[in-house]
């Protein structure tokens, strides 16, 4: 007989994720905060910063379901 487990969690943590380059050669970074506030404030730290470059706004993407 085989076992089966099955989980349901809730994580409420706000991500950020930023990458400076391409896809293969660039630099992935990424944040957690507790509070969209947080979250938020780290986003506008991003967007201001003179980093010799420009972020772009990704698309939102809608949840993906298995």
């Amino acid at each position: 007989m085989t076992s089966r487990d099955v989980s349901l969690t809730r994580e409420v943590r706000w991500k950020v994720t930023a990458r400076a380059g391409d896809s293969e050669t660039g630099r992935l970074l990424r944040w957690e905060f507790d509070t969209e506030d947080e979250a938020f404030a780290m986003v506008k730290r991003l967007l201001a910063a003179d980093a010799g470059g420009r972020w772009r706004k990704q698309p939102d993407r809608p949840p993906q379901q298995a």
